[in-house]
């Protein structure tokens, strides 16, 4: 099978392209900031605005299978995917979307599950539903949409970790699921091989404060840091999705932010849920292994 990741200069989509590259024929794409870890014969460079450049790639490399985690102008990859559509529904091919907890940030009551209906108010969060539908509407069961929580690396717990040290505020307010860079790349393998089309949400099976999520990083690297502890308001809350017009926001009557995913899958949840606890155990023992 040939596979071509859109957005292999990502975060995710490297990882995916380095986990699926030992048992598929795989290719991926970067726009300025070439990924240094991947042969040059098999990277695209792609400006997301041409649009004959695409269909030239596509049709001279002939991918099986389209995997996308591509950032940038929302517009333009609204229609760089509308592409991508047209080619995988004249070719039989298969697509994998990599989409967000965000498309439910509009309604940060509950956590969501793949059976619920979005809501965004951020235009994150509205071009991933948008996204979403026009693949899922142009290839049906061909396509796969995998909606991820905040999805954490090594380096991201690095990050986190200096930041508190910084000031960073923690919200006590603020709840969020999990996942790993590790396990989407384990996950979308076992989607590849059993055909898996819908959508999908990969993520931890609990939901934490932030607050809680710092104390059991820090329990986890020995660190004694004292952090700034905060309360996040509805405004606050629309101000960091970009959204100026806190009445779009469903109502919140307990102050409690909700930003997580859990998942009514149980084929993919047994295989791939974990608790936050042993997640941050797991990247924080690479870390210092």
């Amino acid at each position: 099978m040939k596979i071509l990741i859109f957005g292999a200069s990502s975060k995710i989509g490297n990882a995916v392209f380095q986990h699926l590259s030992n048992q598929y024929d795989v290719y991926g794409t970067y726009c300025k900031n070439k990924p240094n870890n991947i042969d040059d014969n098999k990277l695209r460079k792609y400006d997301i605005a041409d649009y004959n450049h695409l269909y030239n790639m596509l049709n001279n490399d002939k991918p099986d299978l389209i995997i996308s985690s591509l950032t940038g102008d929302f517009d333009n990859q609204l229609k760089t995917h509308e592409c991508i559509a047209k080619y995988l529904y004249e070719t039989s091919g298969r697509c994998i979307f990599i989409s967000s907890a965000n498309v439910f940030d509009g309604s940060p009551i509950i956590s969501h599950n793949e059976s619920e209906t979005p809501y965004s108010i951020s235009q994150y969060g509205k071009y991933k539903y948008s996204c979403e539908q026009m693949l899922l509407k142009s290839l049906e069961r061909n396509c796969l949409i995998i909606r991820l929580p905040r999805t954490l690396s090594c380096e991201d717990i690095k990050k986190e970790l200096q930041q508190i040290k910084n000031g960073k505020q923690v919200f006590s307010n603020l709840f969020m699921s999990y996942t790993s860079v590790n396990n989407v790349t384990n996950a979308v393998m076992y989607c590849i091989n059993i055909n898996k089309s819908g959508i999908v949400h990969l993520s931890s099976n609990d939901f934490v404060s932030n607050d809680k999520f710092v104390k059991l990083l820090l329990s986890h690297t020995n660190e004694d840091i004292s952090y700034v502890s905060a309360t996040l308001t509805i405004e606050h809350y629309c101000n960091l999705l970009g959204c100026d017009n806190p009445a779009l926001l469903h109502k919140n009557i307990d102050g409690i932010f909700n930003l997580s995913l859990n998942s009514i899958d149980i084929e993919i949840s047994s295989k791939f849920d974990m608790s936050c606890k042993k997640l941050i155990s797991s990247l924080v023992n690479d870390i210092f292994l």
